[in-house]
C-alpha cells in the first residue's frame, strides 16, 4: 500500500497507522492485517442534506471485499484526533 498523501485529503499512513493501533480486523472473516485504505474521502449522508453527513474513508479487506467506512475525525495519529479536509 502506499504511504502518501492523496490530493483528497486522506493521508494513508495515518489510516493504516490507526488500523493496526487498534487491530482492526474484517468483521466478515476475521481477517487482520488484510485491510486497504482508499485515497478519496467519501461523505455519508442522511436523507438529502448534504451538509448533515459526515466525512468517512472507506477500508476494503483485500482477503474478502468487504467495504468499511471509517469515520474520518476518529483517525488519530500519535494520539491526537485528526481531521480530514
Amino acid at each position: 500500500m502506499a504511504k502518501t498523501a492523496a490530493a483528497a485529503g486522506v493521508d494513508v499512513a495515518a489510516v493504516e497507522e490507526h488500523l493496526s493501533r487498534y487491530v482492526v480486523s474484517c468483521p466478515l472473516c476475521k481477517g487482520v492485517g488484510q485491510l486497504g485504505v482508499a485515497h478519496d474521502e467519501c461523505k455519508i449522508i442522511s436523507g438529502a442534506d448534504a451538509k448533515d453527513g459526515i466525512s468517512v474513508v472507506v477500508v476494503i479487506c483485500k482477503r474478502c471485499g468487504y467495504l468499511m467506512p471509517l469515520a474520518a475525525d476518529q483517525i488519530s495519529q500519535s494520539g491526537k484526533k485528526i481531521k480530514a479536509a
